[in-house]
Parts: C-alpha cells; sequence; structure tokens
C-alpha cells in the first residue's frame, strides 16, 4: 500500500499538468495584468538585445512587445519547473522500486519525456492551443534537472549515512 501511496505526488503534477495543457490560451492570457503593472521601460531598456528564434516565431520585445515577450519567458518556465517537479518525483518513486542510478535516471527521463509529449499530443486538441516539439525538448531539460537533484540528495544522503556508520565502528 506505501508503494501506491508513492505515487500520489507525480499523479497530482501530472494532472495538474493535463489540467493546464486543456485550458485554451485566451483564458490563460496573462498579457492583461503584465500591461497593467510591469514597467515596460524598464523591460525595454534592460532586455530589447534579447532576440532568438523559438520554432517559427521570433522571440524579441520588438517583436512581440513587453508583456508578450515576458508572458513567453514565463510560460516556458512553468513548462520547465513542472517537468523538473515531474523528473524529481518520478525519480523519488523509481528508486522506492529498487531502480537506482542511470537506470533509474533513464526510466524517469523516458517517461517524463513520454508524458511531454502526450502533454503537446494533447494541446494539438485543445482550443487555441498549439503542440510544439521544442517543448517537450523543454520539458525534457526540465525533468533531467529534476532527476539529477534528485540523484544528487540520494547520493548525498547515501554517503553520509555510510560515513556515520564507519564512525561509530
Amino acid at each position: 500500500m506505501k508503494r501506491l501511496w508513492i505515487w500520489l505526488p507525480v499523479l497530482i503534477i501530472a494532472g495538474g499538468i493535463f489540467i493546464s495543457s486543456s485550458i485554451p490560451y485566451d483564458k490563460q492570457n496573462i498579457q492583461p495584468l503584465l500591461r497593467q503593472y510591469v514597467d515596460k521601460d524598464f523591460f525595454i531598456r534592460w532586455f530589447s538585445w534579447v532576440n532568438f528564434m523559438y520554432g517559427k516565431k521570433e522571440i524579441s520585445i520588438a517583436n512581440l512587445g513587453v508583456p508578450a515577450f515576458l508572458e513567453f519567458f514565463i510560460r516556458k518556465g512553468a513548462h520547465f519547473m513542472s517537468y523538473f517537479v515531474l523528473g524529481f518525483l518520478l525519480s523519488r518513486v523509481l528508486r522506492a522500486f529498487k531502480l537506482k542510478g542511470w537506470r533509474n535516471a533513464l526510466l524517469a527521463l523516458f517517461l517524463a519525456v513520454l508524458y511531454a509529449s502526450s502533454d503537446e499530443l494533447h494541446q494539438v486538441f485543445t482550443a487555441s492551443r498549439n503542440g510544439m516539439m521544442l517543448d517537450v525538448w523543454l520539458d525534457g531539460a526540465g525533468a533531467a534537472c529534476g532527476i539529477l537533484l534528485s540523484l544528487w540528495l540520494f547520493y548525498q544522503r547515501y554517503v553520509s549515512m555510510h560515513v556515520r556508520q564507519r564512525s561509530k565502528t
């Protein structure tokens, strides 16, 4: 029964991602809020040099305007962080099933990227949303970072536990 409960945080994060990608863009648009509360001149002064392509879209203040530019980074940051947490939790769950090391990392990453792919496919069928392979890569990078943190924390705990055991003998 305990092994079933360990899946609950994974299911909560995956459910949150699914619900978020089910909401049409116009209901998630935060640009009006950003227009109201953000000092445009500050961002123009400090970030007008930022210019790159994301898919087929130029990401720059000159092309998008300050609110859309900021919203892009907020949305992509949410992608990265959601999958960071998902990767971390998947690694933790797999460790409970005695899967450690590189096997843990690869399976957790595979599961996170599989979920990211299904999420982007789901967005294709959601009004005013689209799925992007680049977002799957971003999600995978977030998951990989979460998995690495999980494995590093486990390793730190493992090492400190063995150091304490040796000092007792």
